[in-house]
């Protein structure tokens, strides 16, 4: 079944606000929301989709729009939002900042220890 091209931005738009958590009255705004949690190249296919409906809306610049190189960017972004595991991005995220501190703290007290000996009250 051939999908038009609004229908494909507001599958990827449904797509986002489901699986990345990002909102935005259009796909524009939601891309732009989104920012680096797609990869560059999700983000250029997402933008085209996106310019290629505000194209399609007049009729001869309609013409314009490659429903080849469309149908293939939303099976990309598609793809790749069925792949996003939003709640394990956040536990990395909190881990990683555990661990940072926990270096700074671990590295504090070397530094102590250290300048402690070399004052020789160890």
């Amino acid at each position: 079944m051939a999908k038009t091209l609004q229908q494909m931005v507001d599958e990827v738009r449904e797509a986002m606000e489901s699986d990345l958590h990002v909102r935005g009255r259009s796909l524009e705004v939601q891309i732009r929301k989104a920012g680096r949690l797609l990869p560059r190249r999700v983000r250029q296919d997402a933008t085209y989709l996106a310019q290629g409906v505000a194209v399609a809306a007049n009729p001869k610049l309609a013409r314009m729009v490659d429903m080849a190189k469309a149908r293939q960017a939303h099976r990309r972004i598609v793809a790749y939002l069925g792949t996003v595991d939003i709640g394990a991005q956040r536990r990395n995220a909190a881990l990683n900042l555990v661990a940072s501190i926990a270096f700074a703290l671990l590295m504090t007290g070397v530094l102590l220890l250290f300048v402690l000996w070399q004052r020789g009250f160890i």
